[in-house]
Order: structure tokens, then sequence, then C-alpha cells
């Protein structure tokens, strides 16, 4: 749930009381463009000036400093989106780390306008980057022994064990996008 800052209330408290910003500065015995700065979140009030402008609110300075809870913010559902965000991890197949990078940007442009976009998204992301790094880390411990004489697995077998992991990774890809549309909130806690 969110919390309304000091600075949002102390607007709303010099609202309600009917004060200009200047009538409170004045009042507070602070400088008008302090309080400006306060009000718009660009400063936090602090020690003496947090215990005047609680004085001329009429307001105690606990009162003031402690979070007010703020009406919370309507989300709505769409599991059309849920779906596409997770589909979209398929990109892995055309667009080097695409499968992380895609899945991240509908879930940071999402994430609090979406019931389940934070959370599938959390993990749609966080299983993406496991694979990501097992995946290519295999590619990689193959590469290098190559140049240090070590260990060397033959591309030959290497490959269809990369393909195996692209197919296994699409495949999960597509069962927890066909499990979104009948229990949204069943794949969320089972993903």
């Amino acid at each position: 749930m969110s919390q309304l800052t000091i600075s949002e209330q102390i607007r709303s408290l010099r609202k309600a009381k009917g004060l200009s910003q200047e009538a409170l500065a004045e009042n507070a015995g602070i400088n008008l463009r302090t309080l400006q700065r306060i009000e718009t979140g660009h400063a936090a009030p602090r020690g003496e000036t947090l215990r005047l402008l609680a004085r001329a609110l009429d307001v105690s300075v606990q009162d003031l400093s402690e979070s007010v809870e703020a009406p919370p913010v309507a989300m709505e559902d769409d599991p059309g989106f849920l779906r596409l965000m997770s589909l979209s991890a398929l990109t892995l197949w055309f667009i080097p780390f695409g499968n992380i990078l895609i899945p991240l940007a509908f879930w940071v442009l999402k994430k609090n306008k979406i019931n389940g976009v934070a959370e599938l998204g959390r993990r749609i992301i966080n299983f993406q980057i496991i694979w990501t790094v097992v995946t290519y880390g295999l590619a990689i411990l193959n590469i290098f022994p190559a140049f240090l004489g070590q260990i060397y697995i033959d591309p030959f077998v290497m490959m269809p064990i990369m393909l195996l992991f692209f197919i296994a990774n699409t495949v999960y890809i597509i069962i927890i996008t066909k499990k979104i549309p009948s229990a949204e909130r069943e794949v969320l806690t089972q993903v």
C-alpha cells in the first residue's frame, strides 16, 4: 500500500486549513522557497524546519513525520498482457538476451498498473536469467578449454545439447503461457 510522503502531508494540511504557501511560510517563519521545495518533494523538512511547520499547522512533529496511508491505486486485470509478457521470452530465438530484456521492459512498464505483472514478471525474469547463465555458460566453458588445452567437448555434441536447452525453455514458456488464462492466480504461485 502506498504512503503519503511528508511533502504530500504538508501540502494537504495547508490546503485543508485554507492557507496559501506564502501564509504558511510566514506563520512558520521559514523561507517561501524552502516551503515550495518541501511541497514539491525536492527537499525534506528536518529538525527545526519540521518543528516550525508542525507548529504552524497545529500538528505534532510525530504526526507529521509518520506516513499516512494513501488510497490504493486501482489495478486492472489483463490476462492478455500477462500472456504477451510470458511469450515475449521466446525472443531468445531471434535476439540474444531478448528472453530477459523484452520481459524486463514489459515488467518495468506495467508492474504497478496490471494485476499479476509484478509477480509473474519477476518469476519470468529470474528463470530466464538462470537459464541464460547455464546455457551460455556451457558454451563459454566449451570455448575456453580449447585455448587452454584442457577438457574439450566436441561441437557436434555441444550443439544438440544447446538446442535441447533452447527447446526445453520454449516448451516451459508455452506451458506457463497456457496456464495464465485458465487460472491466472494459480500460475503465479506455481511458476
